[in-house]
């Protein structure tokens, strides 16, 4: 069940920790999400879900990202998640995890 009144900075955060896990980084290669299209859909489409798409808090650590990428990605990324179950998986896993971390 979604909480309305939660930290989107805190849920950011936490998107940011699975993601680097899942790819074995650091936050200081973060720009790496970008770079893999699966852990580039799963971040938007993250961050879309959970409301954490505020562009000063995502432009701190992805400078090159604007509101039209952010919606061009998103919707690529529904698109994607419907063909490819990859990342279908990857995102309901990501989802649990999300969930059990509040």
């Amino acid at each position: 069940m979604p909480k309305y009144f939660n930290d989107k900075r805190e849920q950011y955060e936490k998107i940011i920790n699975i993601l680097c896990e899942y790819k074995g980084i650091n936050r200081e290669k973060l720009f790496r999400i970008l770079k893999d299209k699966e852990c580039k859909y799963l971040f938007f489409l993250l961050i879309k879900k959970y409301g954490c798409d505020d562009m000063e808090m995502i432009q701190e650590d992805f400078p090159s990202v604007n509101s039209k990428n952010i919606n061009s990605n998103v919707r690529k990324a529904k698109e994607k998640i419907l063909l490819n179950r990859k990342i279908r998986s990857m995102y309901f896993e990501a989802e649990n995890i999300l969930e059990k971390i509040e």
